[in-house]
């Protein structure tokens, strides 16, 4: 509730005022005139009646009370919006590889891609977004779907554990235009996340960037990883079942000319993701690039809900000249 004139309060502070002077210096201090009768010590009540002055001065403080607040003309706000929404599919194509744990991100790649996704599908409120998995080889995890934390949840739970290691990127990419391609949304992208250069899988990735160029879905490509060489852990487990780590020396494998060569085919764009902080930036920058057009209508319309505190005034004050005609009348 709102109230259309909330000026008027400043009234309620000269109506306390007057309130308290009445209280103070006119009910408690006026004058009485009894009438006792010699039956008055039997007759009198148990309890104590509130007197007639006590009466009309709670009827009339009320009454005044529920004149101000129908002068402030409290209303009820209705407000209606239409959203006219051009979303974006989008599949996220995400890299699995046992390389994705080498450490030149603290704490990992993984790590690092893992929280820089959640954070840009948090962003695309309006977007259906899928997402494929993969390492040597990928398959279909979430199909577009509005629920974001569905596929935040399944993101975070992958694991490479059954599937074959390596980097099927053309692989991945087929599975994405595959379920992209029936797809009624007017932008459909997918956004490659990957540290390596394509070493597995049945489907090239020239091959899967045709395809998508076929069915106008563009394709952003990202590289992860510093340049030089870096470090992952590799666990085995002994024949006692005593889990082993040893680790692993890396050496930069992102193809950038292969991932830029997918991305101009498509018309998308190919990122390299070589510092701390650059993989937010990228996925910032392909926020701003496919931004959903979002057009809204709103109408507001408001109910006035003074005539209830109208009417309670009104009650209030007949209720005062009618108690002037009971036991609880008053000599002026």
């Amino acid at each position: 509730m709102i109230f259309a004139n909330p000026e008027a309060f400043g009234l309620g502070l000269l109506l306390l005022a007057a309130l308290f002077v009445a209280w103070r210096w006119g009910v408690r201090r006026r004058s009485r005139l009894d009438y006792p009768t010699a039956s008055w010590i039997d007759q009198r009540p148990r309890f104590r009646l509130p007197t007639p002055f006590k009466v009309h001065y709670f009827l009339r403080a009320a009454a005044l009370i529920a004149g101000l607040v129908a002068i402030a003309r409290p209303q009820e706000m209705f407000k209606k919006e239409k959203r006219t929404v051009e979303a974006v599919d989008i599949i996220i194509s995400f890299d699995l590889s046992k390389s994705m744990e080498a450490v030149d991100f603290r704490p990992n790649r993984r790590s690092v891609a893992l929280r820089t996704v959640a954070e840009f599908v948090d962003r695309r409120v309006d977007d259906r977004i899928g997402l494929v998995l993969f390492s040597g080889e990928a398959f279909l995890a979430v199909p577009l779907t509005n629920d974001h934390k569905v596929l935040k949840d399944a993101l975070n739970r992958s694991s490479n554990e059954g599937l074959q290691d390596g980097t099927a990127i053309g692989q991945s990419l087929a599975v994405a235009v595959s379920h992209l391609r029936n797809s009624r949304a007017k932008s459909r992208i997918v956004i490659l996340v990957t540290d390596g250069d394509n070493n597995m899988g049945s489907v090239d990735p020239e091959t899967a960037a045709e395809l998508a160029k076929g069915y106008g879905v563009k394709i952003y490509t990202i590289g992860m990883g510093k340049r030089g060489i870096t470090q992952f852990p590799l666990t085995h487990t002994l024949p006692d079942g005593t889990p082993l780590t040893r680790w692993q020396q890396l050496t930069d494998a992102i193809n950038d000319e292969l991932l830029q060569g997918v991305a101009t085919r498509t018309g998308g764009r190919f990122f390299r993701a070589d510092e701390d902080g650059m993989l937010e930036q990228i996925f910032s920058t392909i926020d701003r690039l496919e931004k959903t057009k979002v057009e809204s209508n709103t109408l507001v319309r408001y109910g006035e809900l003074a005539w209830p505190w109208i009417v309670a005034c009104a009650l209030l004050l007949l209720l005062e000249g009618f108690a002037l005609n009971t036991r609880w009348r008053k000599l002026p």
